[in-house]
């Protein structure tokens, strides 16, 4: 897997902003995208994304998030992400990525769940 996507992804466990933004600074491509469900618009700031990331820790304290299954298709990455709970509870969500040159993302659209047919 991709360095930048599993460094993305750390970083919403990071409590310290100044920690948890040079992870992302890192992650992310100049010019890029992120939008999931609890998003309310597409994010493309870095500060911005920073401060919606870190309201993960902030109101889920000791919670984790972390790759626990990737494929990837001619450049696009699908990510099947586990947002750990400090109590043991698990949400998975699913991301479709599309990296730079450098590896590093430029596009990330998440959705909750697995898509399980209905």
């Amino acid at each position: 897997m991709v360095d930048a996507l599993h460094t993305f992804f750390v970083a919403w466990g990071e409590t310290d902003a100044t920690k948890r933004l040079e992870a992302l600074k890192g992650a992310l491509a100049d010019n890029f995208t992120y939008i999931d469900p609890r998003s309310e618009a597409p994010i493309s700031n870095l500060d911005a994304l920073n401060g919606y990331v870190g309201m993960y820790s902030q109101y889920a304290p000791g919670a984790t998030a972390a790759v626990v299954n990737s494929s990837e298709t001619k450049g696009h990455h699908r990510l099947t992400v586990a947002f750990r709970m400090a109590d043991g509870n698990e949400q998975l969500g699913q991301y479709c990525v599309e990296l730079d040159a450098d590896g590093r993302t430029k596009r990330m659209i998440g959705f909750a769940g697995l898509g399980e047919p209905e």
